[in-house]
């Protein structure tokens, strides 16, 4: 009984408003009882899985039952917070992110409403949970039950699992032909407690995949060979990854309102409405600067398999120092850019001596100048990697900045659409000043600047924030913009003028972009060319001809 309260506790009490809204949800699209049976096979797959799960633990003893349950029990709850307080989808991405090294943005999202949840939803039947399986043992002919109920209980939830799944797939035939998407990854991504289990294997799985395959990707470096159209000696390459800043809420890029009033107003600024290669930073980061080629793409729930360096080894074998300066701390990726010279945000923000609420970008500025100040001569690449407009949006800008009221300024705040984009837009608008005191400084230097965002975000528009498994996941999550911008000592160059101006012409004619083309353009717009297939001319944006 034990092992059926808490599978049953699980897959139908805390999925209950996922499952009651999915019902609302079907029954505007499938007429009859094919909403009904729907709904009642996706809960059948859950239930099926989670009955499997709970007779395992039960099988490896009280303890492991008592321990490992309650860490479920809580994990889910917590899950179910917030799928039912902001609509996410639970996939890979977000748990990637909990995950992560960088716990501050993480605990940005915690507040008091959580805490009540979890006593209410996790705590308390958990406590109730522990009473029932705390009863006196069995023995002898009792015990012989007990694990004969087990067995039953163990078949009875495979044959739960497998007849619900494929009643899942034959209604999904039946009202949408053949799926664009796996069925069972739909599910498994829907509801607690699937969505998080699913996640965390995928997430021990793909550590252990990118451990095994450390030191054995191909070096793009080395397999190809690159030459420069004209010298590159003394220029400055900065290329600043945002985080969370979407293409549609710029006010260069067309949106009503001015959130970029001073890079309007470069000449020499060249935006592109992109699309990111995932909806995750750290998923973001693995593939946006890999050429396409050395990526193999997931089918929209896993992972996609890296197979090459980045470009960062291409720019070392060109001879560019590189120096990293980080808000953040995705630790992995830094690894893979092997700057010369890096800091993470605790130590910047140690030297800056600023109080915990006055943790902004502009405190790469500094930076910057230091490490302009180290290569004053010579190929140099910084790498800047922002908070940007990562929720609690209201904390990634100063009040000065607060443009837009009224503005949602904490995570226990029940904030309205309108008060979350408010909040959102003036940290896009902050993001315009860092970026023009950024080129401030590079502008009696040869420097070629490049910004673009890891993803989008969701932001009150029945869903929220980001994470969302590609497959799945609403198209603002991959609108990011990309950005390149070049100074005039740079483009006195004809050379590289010449390749600004096919860009310029990309850009006008409203043609896309994709992370896909950062590894080619970032190279392609140095005029930089491979004659041996290094850069690919169709995802290079300033390649010579269209």
């Amino acid at each position: 009984m034990a092992p059926l309260l808490l599978a049953v506790y699980q897959a139908l009490c805390l999925n209950a408003p996922e499952l009651s809204e999915r019902l609302a949800t079907m029954q505007k699209e499938v007429a009859g009882l094919g909403a009904w049976i729907t709904v009642a096979a996706e809960a059948g797959m859950v239930l099926g899985v989670c009955l499997l799960i709970a007779v395992l633990l039960a099988c490896l003893g009280r303890v492991v039952l008592l321990s490992a349950g309650a860490f479920m029990v809580l994990l889910s709850a917590a899950a179910s917070y917030y799928m039912v307080r902001y609509d996410v989808v639970i996939g890979y991405g977000i748990v990637q992110a909990v995950m992560a090294s960088d716990q501050a943005l993480s605990r940005e999202k915690l507040g008091h409403e959580l805490l009540l949840w979890m006593l209410a939803f996790g705590v308390a039947p958990l406590l109730a949970w522990w009473r029932w399986c705390l009863r006196p043992r069995l023995n002898g002919a009792g015990a012989f039950r007990v694990w004969g109920g087990r067995l039953a209980v163990f078949s009875a939830a495979l044959g739960l699992a497998a007849g619900s799944h494929a009643t899942v797939r034959y209604q999904a035939a039946q009202e949408e032909g053949r799926p664009a998407v796996s069925v069972s990854g739909l599910v498994a991504h829907r509801y607690v407690p699937t969505n998080w289990l699913s996640g965390v294997g995928m997430t021990v799985a793909n550590r252990t995949t990118v451990a095994l395959r450390a030191g054995r990707l191909a070096d793009p470096a080395e397999q190809f060979s690159y030459r420069e159209r004209t010298p590159l000696d003394d220029v400055t390459v900065v290329l600043v990854v945002g985080e969370t800043t979407r293409h549609d809420h710029l006010g260069l890029l067309g949106y009503a309102r001015d959130t970029t009033p001073k890079l309007s107003l470069e000449a020499d600024l060249v935006s592109f409405r992109a699309l990111s290669c995932d909806t995750s930073t750290r998923l973001s980061l693995a593939c946006m600067f890999v050429r396409p080629e050395g990526v193999v793409t997931g089918n929209g729930f896993d992972p996609d398999r890296i197979e090459e360096e980045m470009v960062f080894s291409v720019f070392r074998e060109l001879g560019f120092s590189i120096e990293l300066f980080a808000m953040q701390s995705e630790v992995g990726f830094y690894h893979r850019v092997g700057p010369d010279f890096y800091k993470m945000r605790e130590i910047i923000v140690e030297a800056a001596g600023v109080a915990p609420r006055a943790v902004y970008d502009e405190l790469l500025l500094p930076e910057v100048d230091a490490s302009l100040r180290r290569h004053p001569e010579g190929r140099h690449l910084i790498v800047l990697h922002k908070k940007g407009s990562h929720f609690l949006y209201s904390q990634r800008y100063p009040r000065s900045f607060a443009r837009w009221t009224p503005e949602c300024l904490d995570a226990d705040d029940r904030c309205s659409t309108q008060q979350l984009v408010n909040a959102y837009d003036n940290s896009v608008r902050y993001g315009d000043h860092v970026l023009s005191q950024l080129l401030d400084r590079l502008r009696d230097r040869k420097a070629l600047v490049v910004f673009t965002s890891d993803h989008g975000e969701s932001i009150g528009d029945g869903v929220h924030f980001h994470g969302t498994p590609r497959a799945i996941a609403p198209p603002e999550q991959r609108r990011s913009p990309l950005m390149f911008w070049g100074s005039p000592a740079l483009l006195a160059d004809p050379v590289h003028r010449e390749a600004f101006d096919q860009l310029r012409q990309r850009a006008q004619a409203g043609l896309p972009a994709t992370h896909q083309q950062l590894f080619a353009s970032l190279l392609g717009c140095l005029s930089i060319e491979s004659p041996d297939g290094g850069i690919t001319p169709d995802y290079n944006l300033c390649k010579r001809g269209r």
